[in-house]
């Protein structure tokens, strides 16, 4: 199965790869064969960006095989990067006639932490862990929700994802316990999130976990639906109505 995987949560990133979608026999992680990785972190050249990089990916292969779906970022993340990459992917899925997926970034960014733990520590001490993602929100506030391992590829959610504060976050990270582990662009960015713990994928968004994660939710029958997650209002609004002149 061919996956071209899009995230724009916050700079962009973008992955083409094969993968069998079944999931492992031994309950190991998928293994994605990457045929093009690419990414840069100006998060205000998405537009910019995405056509060069889709159009260098798709070129990356010389086999002939088709793209089978298409995997996107669905946030919560800042409005027009998000926009940006939900757009690509759901017009390169029109235009291939096939599938768009999508995760949600949060999830991914979970992920990322949880392979890292597995990495260091081992596959029990990644499913025994708890994960407190936080990322860049602007306005000096966080995109924030808590996970911990679902299988070697996906996650669960313990919280509904939320934009707060980073003293909000790290009130949260303190009520999961000493063990609970901190991840996530905002954590960098807000160090007091973290109070000295090591931060783990310090990341908006994860193209190669996110594209697992849909792996292992197909398997089960999901639905991915690709509404967006934006959890508050663009900063641009369209006036609803002319201001009244004043009299006089």
């Amino acid at each position: 199965m061919r996956i071209l995987s899009i995230d724009s949560s916050l700079g962009t990133q973008l992955l083409l790869c094969d993968a069998d979608p079944g999931a492992p026999a031994d309950g190991a992680p998928r293994a994605l064969r990457i045929l093009s990785a690419q990414a840069q972190e100006d998060s205000r050249r998405h537009a910019e960006s995405l056509g060069p990089m889709l159009a260098a990916a798709l070129a990356a292969p010389d086999d002939g095989a088709p793209l089978d779906a298409v995997v996107v970022a669905t946030g919560p993340a800042p409005f027009t990067g998000l926009r940006a990459g939900l757009v690509t992917a759901r017009a390169l899925a029109r235009a291939r006639s096939i599938p768009a997926r999508g995760v949600p970034s949060l999830d991914a960014v979970a992920r990322q932490a949880l392979d890292e733990i597995a990495a260091e520590n081992g596959c029990e001490a990644a499913d025994a862990a708890t994960v407190l993602v936080a990322t860049d929100a602007r306005r000096k506030e966080v995109y924030c929700a808590a996970y911990r391992a679902r299988g070697a590829d996906d996650v669960e959610p313990l919280t509904a994802p939320a934009v707060t504060t980073p003293l909000a976050a790290a009130e949260r990270l303190a009520e999961l316990g000493p063990a609970a582990v901190p991840a996530g662009s905002g954590c960098v960015l807000y160090p007091e999130i973290a109070d000295g713990r090591p931060v783990l994928a310090p990341a908006s968004g994860s193209a190669r976990a996110q594209a697992r994660i849909a792996l292992a939710r197909l398997a089960r029958g999901e639905e991915l639906a690709t509404e967006p997650l934006y959890l508050r209002l663009a900063d641009a609004q369209v006036p609803t109505g002319r201001k009244r002149a004043l009299a006089g």
